[in-house]
């Protein structure tokens, strides 16, 4: 009889196992045609993909467009740089491994993560360029290509992107979109909205949360993509700079393209922008005159520090993000934990800031907790929202020391608004050897999180992620451009302001939580229509740009030097 009963109890055990696994794997499954359908939605109206990487604008995805009463874009918008290259990397850079590692073809995704990687080094080495050209710095010029400064230009200085008019008059049609009026400037339409175009300046230079942002989404790229050959993917240049320079690097050579060295360098050229070590200016804050300036004199400075951000055309400041607040010095720590993480190399503290002021104010301000004594602390309002420490902390596994564990439970924070849910997993990948230990199969809270990260999943809407609260199955939690970078912003705005957003955060979020959780049967369609071989930017005709009372910038002249 003891025996039957056991009997009895593990086959009930064993079905109640089996209904779960099903349950948990149909739950997967429609999470998976989800992305299919986010994807393809992604590629046919929000980028354009395209192999002519020197033109200003193709790879960076369009980000939110706001909607008339009928569903009709009004306008289309880049947003303000801090989620494209971040979620648009982090979607490729996870969607190549889980193909990879599940025998898939992936070279559609590789395709497209080196035009991503393209057009940073395009914004790298033409944002000089376009502000020369903008500000009319340069006398005595008989030729635009007289403006493009090569080798200096490539230093890691980006304006947040290069959406230009030029750009919007050839593809607007991709974007669902009309033309448009040429604004005052004459520079862009009423249908478009790109910080080239206008940000708090035009042309505006990137902040340091940008960059933030940018650094993490290039941590996943190293560490979850491999050196490949180059063989088979299209690249078309206009010049040959950037080709020389990644020769020259070594990033590509003898056929292939190696991923971790390209990472490093770029990461290296984008902290090097924030430091400015002697004999350059340092930012010094005087009490008499509020916010900080680069000054050659540190007399009546309260405090001064090597980590700014400057626009080299202007010589001055960038407009927003700078350091004139100190908060790149602020950051300066995990700034410098994450490069010295991505590049392998101990290169970038300064000041001192390892050991110094810089990490304990770091540290204190991530964990919330002024330690001033041995055994007490004075704690920081909750209402500090501290984003960039933790998209830096993630990547440098950043903890009061480095055997702790803490910064995983300080990232898988649930609170309304605190929900930033990309970092702990980006956490786990970026340091699996330490975390696995402790976030894996069995353990309580990796199994809360898993069974989160599905419930969170599903809410996303088939119809697409807006503040349309009149669709069936709107939801609160995806109805911002970002609820990863903006957990805050949700819901309809007013009325009659109704957004429509790209679900970039659904994507990048939905490959985090795979690779995490359930990294097996993974896979896109296999159809003969390729998102890149077929894209229809070869649909669309060059921009007539003659007899036209507007400014067109469209791609970067072309040099005498090819």
């Amino acid at each position: 009889m003891k025996v039957l009963i056991k009997t009895i109890f593990l086959f009930l055990a064993l079905n109640g196992f089996l209904q779960f696994f099903n349950y948990a794997s149909a739950q997967d499954s429609e999470l998976m045609n989800k992305y299919i359908s986010y994807r393809n939605r992604l590629l046919s109206e929000w980028i354009i993909v395209s192999p002519n990487v020197e033109q200003f604008g193709v790879n960076i995805p369009a980000v939110d467009r706001r909607l008339d009463s009928t569903g009709t874009p009004q306008w289309v918008s880049w947003s303000d740089g801090n989620c494209n290259f971040n979620h648009w990397l982090g979607i490729l850079s996870t969607e190549y491994r889980l193909l990879k590692n599940n025998d898939e073809d992936y070279h559609e995704t590789l395709e497209m993560l080196v035009y991503a990687l393209m057009a940073i080094e395009r914004l790298d080495l033409y944002s000089e360029y376009t502000l020369r050209k903008h500000h009319n710095t340069e006398e005595n010029i008989t030729n635009d290509n007289q403006l493009v400064h090569f080798p200096d230009d490539i230093n890691g200085f980006l304006i947040r992107d290069d959406v230009t008019l030029g750009f919007w008059r050839q593809y607007h049609s991709h974007f669902q979109s009309e033309y448009g009026w040429h604004n005052k400037t004459k520079d862009g339409s009423n249908k478009y909205l790109s910080v080239f175009q206008k940000g708090v300046i035009p042309k505006q230079g990137m902040s340091q949360d940008n960059i933030i942002y940018m650094l993490q989404s290039l941590a996943l790229v190293k560490q979850l993509v491999h050196n490949e050959p180059i063989k088979g993917i299209n690249v078309n240049f206009i010049n040959n700079y950037i080709p020389i320079y990644l020769n020259d690097k070594k990033i590509i050579d003898n056929d292939s393209i190696y991923f971790g060295k390209w990472v490093e360098d770029i990461a290296d050229r984008l902290i090097r922008q924030m430091q400015h070590e002697y004999p350059e200016q340092r930012i010094v804050m005087k009490a008499h005159k509020g916010t900080a300036r680069p000054n050659r004199s540190n007399l009546g400075g309260v405090l001064s520090s090597a980590w700014y951000i400057m626009n080299p055309i202007t010589n001055d400041l960038v407009a927003e993000g700078n350091g004139e607040d100190m908060g790149v010095w602020i950051n300066s720590y995990g700034i410098a934990e994450a490069g010295n993480y991505i590049t392998e190399k101990d290169k970038y503290h300064t000041d001192g800031s390892e050991k110094g002021l810089n990490a304990y104010i770091f540290k204190a301000l991530l964990f919330k907790n002024l330690k001033f004594l041995k055994f007490g602390g004075f704690p920081f309002p909750e209402q500090l929202d501290d984003y960039m420490f933790r998209a830096l902390a993630s990547i440098a596994d950043i903890n009061w020391n480095k055997n702790s564990y803490d910064l995983l439970y300080l990232l898988g924070d649930k609170r309304e608004g605190w929900t930033y849910e990309h970092n702990p997993l980006v956490l786990v990948l970026l340091h699996p050897k330490k975390y696995n230990k402790i976030y894996n199969t069995g353990n309580e809270f990796y199994e809360n999180d898993k069974k989160y990260y599905q419930e969170l999943l599903g809410f996303a809407p088939h119809s697409f992620p807006s503040t349309d609260d009149t669709r069936p199955d709107y939801h609160p939690y995806w109805s911002a451009s970002s609820r990863l970078n903006w957990p805050n912003n949700k819901g309809r705005r007013s009325p009659n302001d109704i957004w429509d957003f790209a679900g970039l955060d659904y994507l990048f979020l939905h490959n985090l939580y795979r690779l995490v959780f359930t990294p097996t049967d993974f896979s896109l369609p296999q159809t003969k229509k390729s998102h890149v071989k077929n894209m229809d930017y070869n649909n669309y005709p060059e921009p007539n740009m003659k007899d036209i009372d507007a400014h067109f910038f469209h791609k970067p002249p072309v040099s005498g030097n090819r």
